[in-house]
C-alpha cells in the first residue's frame, strides 16, 4: 500500500504514477495538454445604466404653470410609453452593470 502523497493533489491514493501523481491529476494533466477546441455557441444577458439627453416635446399634463415638470414618475412612465421618441438615439453615458451567461445554445 501506497504511503507517499501526489505531487499535484496532495492526496494518498493507493497507487501512483512513476511521475509521483494519482491516477486522477494524471488524467488531468494529460487531458490538459490536449484541449481540443469548439465552437461554442451561447446567449449572454448584458445589463447596461445609461443616460439619455434629448430635446423632445413633453405634454403639458406633465408641466406646471411655470412649464417646469411637475410629476418625475408620470413623465418617465410616459417616455417608457413612448421609447420611440427616444430609444434609436446614442447614449450620453452607458455602463455595463452586468453581464452572465444564460444558456450554452451550442458546441461543435
Amino acid at each position: 500500500m501506497n504511503t507517499e502523497p501526489c505531487v499535484e493533489c496532495g492526496d494518498v491514493p493507493e497507487l501512483l504514477d512513476e511521475d509521483l501523481t494519482c491516477g486522477e491529476c494524471r488524467i488531468r494533466i494529460h487531458l490538459g495538454a490536449t484541449v481540443m477546441k469548439k465552437t461554442v455557441k451561447f446567449t449572454v444577458e448584458e445589463i447596461t445604466h445609461g443616460e439619455v439627453e434629448v430635446e423632445i416635446d413633453v405634454p403639458e399634463e406633465f408641466l406646471d404653470e411655470d412649464g417646469e415638470v411637475s410629476d418625475d414618475d408620470a413623465l418617465r412612465d410616459w417616455l417608457e410609453d413612448n421609447e420611440n421618441e427616444w430609444y434609436e438615439l446614442e447614449l450620453v453615458f452607458c455602463e455595463i452593470q452586468s453581464k452572465e451567461v444564460v444558456e450554452v445554445v451550442n458546441t461543435y
